[in-house]
C-alpha cells in the first residue's frame, strides 16, 4: 500500500519463502489492506542492516541520517546525522562513529562487510538530495543490505513536493 511505510509493523513482511506454495500462502494471510504485492530474491549474506536516510527540517535544510538499519532503527538507536551537502571524508567518518560498523569489520571474527559499498551508497543518496534539493521532502532507505561484497537497497521510500503551479501543494510518493 502507498500508504504504509513500515510494512513489517502489521505482517506485511514475510523472509526465507523458498517455494511458490509459500509465497502464496504468505500473501493469503497478508492483511486486506494489502493492494499489491512484491517478491523480491532474499539477499544473503547479510552481514549488518543499514538505514540511511534524507529528511528536511525547515531551519537547516536536508539531513543525511545513517545508521544501524532494519527493525533496529529505533531498538539501537544508533545513528549519526549530517547536514547537507556533506563531503565524502565526513560521510565516511560518520559510519565510522557507529556500533553497527564493528560488524562490517569482522566482528569476534565473522566475514566482514563491504565498508566502501555502505560509503558509496550514503555518499549517492546525498547526491541525489541535493541535486533534488527544490522538490525532495523525505527518503529513506531501510534496510540497506551490507554484503561481504557490495550492498542492496532492499525498500526505500521517496518522498517529493508535486511539480505544481504556484498556490497548489501536493506531495508524489513512491516505493
Amino acid at each position: 500500500s502507498a500508504d504504509l511505510a513500515h510494512k513489517s509493523d502489521v505482517g506485511g513482511v514475510v523472509v526465507n519463502l523458498d517455494s511458490i506454495a509459500a509465497v502464496q500462502d504468505a500473501a493469503g494471510k497478508m492483511p486486506r489492506q494489502f493492494d499489491r504485492f512484491l517478491v523480491e530474491e532474499m539477499v544473503r549474506p547479510c552481514i549488518a542492516e543499514m538505514i540511511i536516510g534524507v529528511s528536511r527540517d525547515a531551519s537547516f535544510g536536508l539531513t543525511l541520517l545513517i545508521g544501524a538499519g532494519g527493525t533496529l532503527v529505533e531498538l539501537v538507536d544508533d545513528t549519526v546525522s549530517l547536514l547537507l551537502p556533506a563531503q565524502r571524508h565526513e560521510i565516511q567518518d560518520a559510519i565510522m562513529s557507529l556500533k553497527v560498523t564493528r560488524l562490517l569489520q569482522s566482528y569476534r571474527g565473522n566475514e566482514a562487510g563491504d565498508l566502501n559499498a555502505v560509503i558509496d551508497a550514503a555518499v549517492a543518496i546525498a547526491a541525489y538530495a541535493v541535486d533534488n534539493n527544490d522538490t525532495l521532502l523525505e527518503l529513506d532507505v531501510n534496510p540497506l543490505i551490507v554484503l561481504p561484497q557490495g550492498a542492496v537497497a532492499v525498500d526505500a521510500l521517496i518522498r517529493k513536493s508535486r511539480n505544481t503551479t504556484p498556490g497548489e501543494n501536493g506531495l508524489r510518493q513512491s516505493r
